[in-house]
């Protein structure tokens, strides 16, 4: 996409022409990897013949103004390609999928404290997802002490590989001695065809290798290594080992210091009840306090350290300063509850994360694929696009492909959302995961397993999860003030009250009561419960949108959905089937007319639409058959209207009336023919030779089942007009807007009008979405609020570009996203309004002295409990 503008150059005034170029860029992640973009742009800027330079991290893209004189657009794509690799190899990537989050400050802790570990670039925790992405110095090589500080806090660290999706091996060498030699064999391995990045680890005799299987293997790897002298003791294949192995006791420990915590405090009440002395209490409280609260302050510890005021810092001094005032039951009851919150919290969290990873788990691990006739199992990283593999009964299929040989049922629910199994044949196009029925299948491979349709949706989903919605942002901006702010509040609570009190002779109470206050003020205080009011309710309506089919592309849409009032819609392919096929042949001259006959007309018109990809044209070359076709030259084709090319006996045309009047066709005797089929809401097309039409072909798009039920579904909701949009002409588009009950027709329409029809529903009824093939009607699905594409599935340009992506061809869908998206505002408003009403309440309770510091446990983990289990209903919407 590019426009064109004049800047003045010079003393002189010369004009120079500029251009504005949009490419994509090549770097992991825009929006997580600060400092590859940062570089990235640097790099950019400094090209020969650029000027201004950004990324936009929201959509990868990269802006840049260029002088065409002297460097062209596709240059500057080639480029950004390059820089971008290199800048990716400057500096490494790593993810993790942390587990145990149960709190957005905690979340926030972990990125500040991760980022000062040395060698460490930049890191960035997405709560809502649970994944840290770090960008490191590869000389520096941080890794192990990332995993080591998130292991200390008491979070499991699942190591996820290379950010950017390439498979990684990881390789212990044997004989490695020298610092020095290590550095030698990583140069050697890295210099090795086909290899991507390679880093090792001295004291752990580790190599990790990121490679594009398409050009090497992991074989070839281990013998690089082993020609630089060293040995290779054992291989971590990629997609063949599971994630690092937790011990039991960091799985568990959480589990058993909540126990141990809820069992000291029994000891320690039992042994008050039956009159044993106070100080044998104390001591089991203090126990509980210690059991329970030990995970609470090493967090607390590493939150200091990184000057951050979370949580488990607030808990730690309340918890310590209930104890110095000898209020030991309600410290160690403090403990207990926040740790049984706490694990109810990640446990309901989890579930919600591990939603989208399960799709990942259908995949299967090995799959059979045919090499020199044999049959053999290997991971599905190691196949190559133009393999083949075979899928038997009961299987799924592992890799993105086109049938070539046998017929089956296939499920593909995983990717479009639809129950009822698909018949496959040969030359049908089949998606990893879906589930191979009935018959054996051999497949012919089109996509790397980290590229397949099913990769892809989940990477896109686990993206838009981690995209902060616009009312997010406002909460985030909110709570970056209002801690600091309570907590000098706490502060001043403690100690203005006893010390005016005192001051002027009055019974205000003594300074351990303002204390207790303000340990109650400092409890309450922490904002969880609003912070992860609308990510866990978007993460769960992602989820469940992608179970039914529909992709959408970030909370932004969702909370945008229910505010549309206007629906326009494409015909082609959208409110129909998208596959139009000859109804009808009129013969001209006097010959009489054929339904589907007339085989010289369709032949002089596949003669000439047989060079064109127009679905009319493939129509009429499908209909034609195996006839012999006239030989043409010098076609001309005319987007969307017509062709003309030279034959025999004159010039052929086939096109619209419209076309043909242009080119000076003699229409006399076509009229009422041409009149007739598009009152029946055909396309029809004229066929002419020598300026005189000979012909006219009726096309007909069957409408979709789905698109009267859905079309009346939105209007009797919140949207309050439709309008269908097509290139077709009047009566064709009045025919099949009447079909689908579409109150509303554009005809005629190039890509450009359809911008248009959009701005002006804007102006007349507000947001507006746009529903589309996600291809022909990329102009208009961009200027409109919500961009939605038909049918994504498989197709690389709509799951890019839209906003959001029907994966099958049902229309059905469409309303159920716009109810998901209602459903999920009230839901974040219901979890605002509980999380700030029940804080709002004990704060004030605090301040008089009402509120106990079990109140203040229950405001926070217990109300953020709530929240999560509210926003985990829409699992369910539907």
């Amino acid at each position: 996409m590019s426009e064109r503008d004049e800047v003045e150059r010079g003393e002189r005034g010369v004009v120079e022409a500029r251009e504005t170029v949009e490419v994509p860029v090549s770097i992991p992640s825009p929006e997580a990897c600060k400092v590859c973009t940062a570089q990235l742009v640097q790099a950019v800027d400094a090209v020969a013949g650029v000027g201004s330079v950004s990324i936009d991290p929201s959509t990868s893209r990269l802006t840049a103004e260029i002088d065409p004189s002297r460097l062209s657009a596709t240059g500057l794509a080639e480029q950004v390609e390059r820089l971008g690799f290199e800048v990716a190899r400057r500096v490494g990537h790593e993810s993790w999928r942390v587990t145990g989050l149960d709190c957005p400050d905690c979340a926030r802790t972990i990125g500040v404290s991760v980022s000062h570990i040395d060698g460490v670039l930049s890191a960035d925790l997405n709560f809502a997802s649970g994944i840290l992405l770090v960008e490191y110095d590869p000389a520096g090589d941080p890794r192990q002490d990332v995993a080591e500080l998130l292991r200390a806090m008491g979070y499991g660290a699942e190591p996820m590989g290379d950010a950017a999706g390439r498979p990684v091996a990881e390789f212990r060498l044997v004989g490695l001695d020298c610092p020095d030699c290590a550095e030698s064999v990583r140069v050697a391995v890295a210099s090795s065809p086909g290899v991507l990045e390679a880093s090792i680890d001295f004291a752990t005799a580790r190599m990790r290798v990121g490679y594009d299987p398409r050009a090497t293997d992991v074989e070839a790897l281990g013998r690089a290594i082993e020609s630089a002298g060293y040995g290779v003791e054992s291989v971590t294949r990629p997609g063949a080992a599971g994630p690092e192995e937790r011990t039991w006791w960091d799985r568990h420990r959480h589990d058993v210091a909540t126990l141990a915590a809820g069992a000291a405090i029994a000891a320690g009440w039992l042994l008050g009840e039956f009159g044993a002395p106070e100080s044998a209490s104390i001591v089991a409280y203090a126990a509980a306090i210690a059991a329970g609260g030990s995970l609470v302050a090493r967090r607390a510890l590493v939150s200091a350290k990184a000057r951050m005021l979370d949580m488990n810092v607030l808990m730690s001094i309340a918890v310590i300063g209930a104890a110095g005032i000898g209020e030991w039951l309600e410290g160690a009851m403090v403990v207990f509850l926040f740790s049984v919150g706490g694990l109810l919290e990640a446990r309901s969290l989890a579930r919600t994360r591990s939603s989208i990873r399960d799709l990942m788990d259908l995949s299967p691990e090995v799959v059979r694929v045919l090499r020199d006739g044999e049959e053999s199992a290997v991971p599905p990283t190691e196949v190559v696009p133009g393999e083949t593999i075979r899928v038997r009964p009961g299987e799924r299929i592992a890799l993105d492909g086109v049938v070539r040989a046998g017929s089956s049922a296939v499920d593909e629910s995983p990717i479009t959302g639809e129950s009822v199994p698909v018949e496959k044949a040969p030359g049908a196009e089949v998606f990893a995961g879906s589930l191979n029925a009935t018959s054996l299948l051999e497949v012919e491979v089109t996509a790397l397993a980290s590229q397949t349709t099913l990769a892809r949706v989940v990477y896109l989903v686990e993206e838009a999860q981690a995209q902060q919605a616009p009312f997010q942002r406002l909460v985030d901006r909110f709570t970056r003030y209002y801690t600091p702010a309570v907590v000098a509040l706490a502060i001043a609570l403690a100690v203005v009250p006893p010390a005016l009190g005192a001051a002027l002779g009055a019974q205000w109470g003594g300074f351990s009561e303002w204390f207790y206050r303000a340990l109650v003020l400092l409890v309450v205080s922490c904002p969880c419960a609003l912070v992860i009011a609308t990510p866990v309710a978007v993460v769960s309506a992602i989820t469940r949108a992608t179970r039914d089919g529909v992709l959408i592309k970030g909370g932004a849409f969702l909370e945008l959905a229910p505010r549309v009032r206007a629906v326009a819609f494409d015909k082609t392919g959208t409110l129909t089937i998208g596959r139009p096929e000859v109804a009808e042949v009129v013969t001209l001259d006097g010959l009489a007319t054929h339904a589907l006959g007339a085989q010289e007309v369709l032949s002089l018109a596949a003669a000439v639409e047989s060079y064109s990809t127009h679905p009319l044209a493939r129509a009429v070359v499908r209909a034609s058959g195996d006839a012999p076709r006239e030989a043409v030259q010098e076609l001309e084709e005319v987007a969307g209207r017509g062709v003309v090319g030279r034959g025999a006996a004159g010039d052929v045309l086939v096109g619209s009336a419209a076309f043909a009047r242009e080119r000076g066709v003699d229409l006399d005797g076509a009229v009422a023919a041409i009149e007739r089929l598009e009152d029946q809401g055909h396309s029809a097309l004229v066929v002419a030779r020598a300026a005189r039409a000979v012909g006219v072909i009726g096309l007909a798009d069957q409408i979709r089942e789905s698109s009267g039920g859905a079309v009346a579904s939105l209007l009797s909701g919140a949207i309050k007009h439709a309008v269908m949009l097509t290139g077709d002409n009047e009566r064709t588009a009045a025919a099949i807007a009447k079909a689908a009950g579409v109150p509303e027709h554009r005809s005629r329409l190039l890509p450009q009008d359809k911008v248009d029809e959009v701005s002006r529903l804007r102006e007349r009824y507000g947001a507006v979405a746009m529903v589309g093939d996600g291809i022909n009607d990329a102009p208009a699905l961009a200027a409109a609020d919500i961009g939605i594409a038909m049918g994504a599935a498989g197709s690389d340009t709509a799951l890019e570009t839209a906003d959001v992506a029907l994966m099958s061809d049902d229309l059905e869908a469409l309303p159920r996203f716009f109810n998901l998206g209602r459903r999920t505002v009230n839901n974040i408003w219901q979890n605002v309004v509980l999380s700030i009403g029940v804080k709002l309440a004990v704060l004030v309770a605090a301040a008089f002295g009402v509120a106990t510091l079990w109140m203040a446990v229950f405001a926070d983990t217990g109300v953020a409990l709530l929240v999560i289990l509210n926003g985990l209903r829409l699992l369910r919407a539907r």
